[in-house]
């Protein structure tokens, strides 16, 4: 059996849309949060105070040459508390929705609330440490083919090129444990190895493409968003910017559901061909 790349992406981007209901209530509350302390880091932290000022006089743009006062400035340890803590919490939300996702699709019969999307349980803790094991296992094939890229004198664009494509079926490959941690199934080395051999190329196609459709989508998104948001601005700094950050987390958590349910339909249609290959004579 050989996956359908483009068969694969556009049934992930119809279930999206059939479960669209679904996608705003599981992805609000981390929107919401989320958008809310970007904000807050960013416009009152790092930005918000300020002595100097700035005005047009006779066309001429005039600027007071104080610098910023006060503790809440860039180099101060508040504002990179502040930074930190909205990533710690993105860090933390990633493998609560993530999980959800998976479920939503590989677990169609279990009733998905925001309750029971938020609560950390330990499939969540599985989910997360395969997410870091799959960087620790990429950090050393990648610094290797970047080292036999250097090492490749006049070939080394097209060996450079070779590299990457093969440091992404890699991670493709590797991707299968975390459908696999959100149904709460453990697959070893060797495990998730054998149920992807022989299609990591269609792996890495679907990522590279969905990670292409998805990322075009998004651009175009965010240059609507900006533009927009100049429109709004006369509801006051803080205002655009939560706005902005509002919908701007939307559609990163709206990509990131395309990409998961494209993982979750790759490992139903291969574990379902092993299944099939095993109860064969």
């Amino acid at each position: 059996m050989k996956l359908a790349v483009l068969a694969t992406i556009f049934s992930a981007f119809k279930f999206v849309w059939h479960q669209r209901i679904q996608f705003y209530s599981l992805a609000l509350p981390a929107v919401v949060i989320l958008s809310i302390l970007s904000t807050l880091a960013d416009s009152i932290l790092l930005r918000g105070i300020h002595s100097s000022f700035q005005f047009d006089l006779l066309g001429l743009q005039v600027q007071s040459s104080e610098e910023p006062i006060g503790f809440f400035n860039v180099s101060s340890p508040w504002a990179h508390a502040a930074g930190f803590g909205v990533w710690l919490i993105m860090v933390v939300v990633f493998p609560l929705y993530s999980v959800a996702w998976h479920r939503l699709f590989l677990a169609p019969h279990e009733d998905i609330t925001i309750l029971e999307c938020y609560r950390w349980r330990l499939r969540h803790w599985s989910f997360l440490w395969l997410n870091i094991r799959i960087f620790i296992l990429i950090i050393p094939i990648g610094i290797l083919g970047f080292l036999i890229t250097l090492f490749s004198l006049f070939m080394a664009p097209i060996v450079g090129i070779l590299l990457t494509l093969f440091v992404i079926v890699c991670y493709a490959r590797f991707s299968m444990w975390l459908p696999a941690a959100a149904l709460d199934q453990y697959l070893t080395f060797s495990g998730v190895l054998n149920l992807t051999k022989g299609h990591g190329w269609q792996l890495a196609a679907i990522m590279i493409v969905t990670g292409i459709t998805t990322g075009v989508l998004d651009g175009v998104a965010t240059i609507i968003i900006a533009n927009a948001s100049s429109s709004i601005s006369v509801v006051g700094d803080l205002t655009q910017n939560l706005l902005t950050n509002f919908a701007l987390f939307f559609i990163t958590y709206a990509g990131t559901a395309i990409g998961i349910t494209a993982l979750s339909i790759v490992y139903r249609k291969l574990t379902e061909c092993i299944t099939f290959s095993a109860k064969a004579p």
